[in-house]
């Protein structure tokens, strides 16, 4: 594989590319599980996606983004497989153990479960993306995204064909296992990766060394928290809404945030893009790095902003005729969701700044207002007013995140005479 880096518009392409494939995959399967299914089965999906995602999140430490920007390559590849091996079956285990205190029925433990399955195959397949988004090299990141909801929608259809959610998903963790196994890793072994001191040729051993791995967990920890802070903050409307309305309002919530779910897979491609220029440019050229940062903003604006026009236009024909018709009385709350998806975009760029600046404690204590706000904001609104509290409650949480993220880029950016130091 060359090891000439690509062009940030390059990155970019086959970033976009895989993202957007793997976007509509997941858009795609909550109108498979809609249209083959009932409200409930979709809320019994978008319930385990919200409560497996957060607790893999955290698992993950943000590992990914800290290799990619760790410019001192104070430790190899091996040590953050070693530490995401470690995670992992942790996180695993406290998924069931939500399960177990929440008392769930059989089915929504094990749709819970199985998404956790899912989300931790995933969790394997985005650390050994990061030799590639090191080097620079996102095209294999791109077809794997892509690989990656083609099998996601194909399985998961199959399954609800030939029996129920169940059975779907238990093929669609298999099918992304298998395909973790026997082509991210391959791919990852391929690529050199210049600056890691323990990169061994093409051997992907994780190491466990206790010195090192406490060392890395420690640098990772409150970027780790920070992430899942968020993950959880942007679920908490489900969870009051589920609690309080029940699962078939959970399920009409699901569809209406498919259009900020499409959007947000956009966001985090373009920052993926853009995280290991920012970081070099935070050192090399303060001025390159704003200019580049305003250029992104300007993107998720436009971007989004079609997502808005394209709700107005047909957001009725969408609920209408994608989902079922009962859907269809829930278009006032799909405009301010394609709305809140432009506020939401503009704060996730930002937060991905912070990321390339190395200022990972500074997000853990921002995530953690947000959090603050998320609950205090869903509790107040989502039981009276149901699914039209809960897309508010995220509009709120939106432009709350933005201005607390914008203050702080604002403030620890790079300016002209010196870089921007880490924490």
């Amino acid at each position: 594989m060359s090891e000439t880096p690509d062009s940030v518009g390059r990155s970019l392409s086959w970033t976009l590319l895989g993202e957007l494939s793997f976007a509509a995959a997941q858009w795609l399967a909550l109108i498979v599980v809609a249209k083959l299914g009932s409200p409930e089965a979709l809320g019994r999906y978008s319930l385990g996606l919200a409560v497996a995602t957060p607790i893999i999140i955290l698992a993950n430490l943000h590992l990914r983004p800290i290799y990619v920007v760790d410019t001192r390559a104070r430790w190899g590849f091996a040590d953050y497989l070693g530490l995401r091996a470690i995670m992992l079956p942790l996180a695993l285990g406290v998924t069931a153990g939500v399960c177990l205190i929440r008392g769930w029925p059989w089915q929504v433990a094990a749709v819970v479960c199985l998404l956790g399955v899912i989300r931790v195959a995933g969790s394997v397949s985005d650390i050994l993306y990061g030799r590639a988004q090191r080097a620079q090299k996102m095209d294999t990141i791109g077809i794997s995204r892509a690989v990656q909801g083609g099998l996601w929608i194909g399985l998961l259809a199959l399954g609800l064909v030939l029996g129920d959610e169940v059975l779907a998903l238990g093929m669609v963790a298999a099918g992304l296992t298998l395909h973790m196994l026997f082509y991210d890793r391959r791919r990852a072994a391929q690529v050199q990766v210049a600056d890691d001191p323990l990169a061994s040729g093409r051997s992907l051993r994780p190491r466990f060394d206790r010195v090192r791995l406490r060392g890395l967990a420690w640098e990772a920890l409150p970027m780790g928290v920070a992430a899942g802070l968020l993950g959880l903050t942007g679920n908490v409307p489900t969870y009051v809404l589920e609690d309080t309305h029940g699962l078939e309002a959970a399920g009409f919530f699901a569809a209406v945030l498919s259009v900020i779910q499409a959007s947000g897979v956009v966001n985090v491609a373009l920052g993926n893009a853009a995280i290991p220029k920012l970081a070099r440019l935070s050192v090399d050229d303060a001025r390159g790095f704003w200019v580049l940062l305003v250029k992104l903003l300007g993107l998720v604006v436009v971007l989004n902003g079609v997502g808005v026009v394209i709700v107005a236009l047909i957001g009725d024909a969408y609920l209408r005729y994608a989902y079922t018709p009962e859907y269809a009385v829930y278009l006032p709350e799909l405009v301010v969701a394609s709305i809140t998806a432009v506020v939401l975009g503009l704060a996730n760029m930002l937060s991905q700044t912070l990321t390339a600046l190395s200022r990972f404690r500074l997000q853990l204590w921002l995530n953690l207002a947000a959090l603050g706000c998320s609950v205090g904001v869903g509790l107040w609104l989502i039981p009276t007013r149901g699914i039209a509290g809960a897309i508010q409650t995220l509009l709120v949480l939106a432009g709350f995140r933005l201005v607390l993220y914008l203050t702080a880029n604002i403030a620890v950016g790079p300016r002209a005479a010196r870089g921007a130091g880490s924490d």
